[in-house]
């Protein structure tokens, strides 16, 4: 059996894997219902994703309580000084959810965001790996 990772979303992911269950970050959503990996957010990427589903995204509720109801870690926020750290790293708008995952240490931060998490100077600061949902299951996860 495959290790189970600790696998950290961003808004990006779940949004889209809620969105479209056959792609990547939707592969994901459905291991993590069938306990293949621990999933985790915090409470910033949570109220994210509610926010958007209710103003956005109304036919996607569903779905957001099924991923619920597997019981993803929903984490605390990091603290300020925590966010200003991770501000010398990347965007302040991504600071807290950067500063989030390096609280929580998962294996993975998955992300569709290329253009401020996938930089050279996040990935290399950083003691795990970050990837889009693709990169996971090409690189990293064999299935069973």
């Amino acid at each position: 059996m495959p290790k189970r990772f600790k696998i950290f979303l961003d808004s990006s992911a779940l949004i889209s894997g809620l969105n479209s269950p056959s792609g990547a970050a939707g592969i994901i959503l459905s291991a993590f219902q069938a306990g293949d990996f621990f999933i985790y957010l915090s409470g910033q990427v949570f109220e994210e994703v509610h926010r958007n589903i209710q103003i956005k995204f109304p036919l996607l509720k569903e779905r957001f309580l099924i991923f619920l109801i597997a019981q993803p870690k929903i984490i605390t926020n990091p603290s300020l000084r925590e966010i200003k750290k991770a501000e010398s790293l990347i965007h302040s708008d991504d600071a807290p959810i950067l500063a989030a995952a390096i609280k929580e240490k998962p294996d993975f931060l998955i992300t569709w965001d290329k253009k401020h998490f996938l930089k050279k100077e996040v990935i290399s600061n950083v003691s795990f790996i970050i990837c889009t949902p693709k990169e996971f299951l090409q690189k990293f996860w064999k299935r069973k």
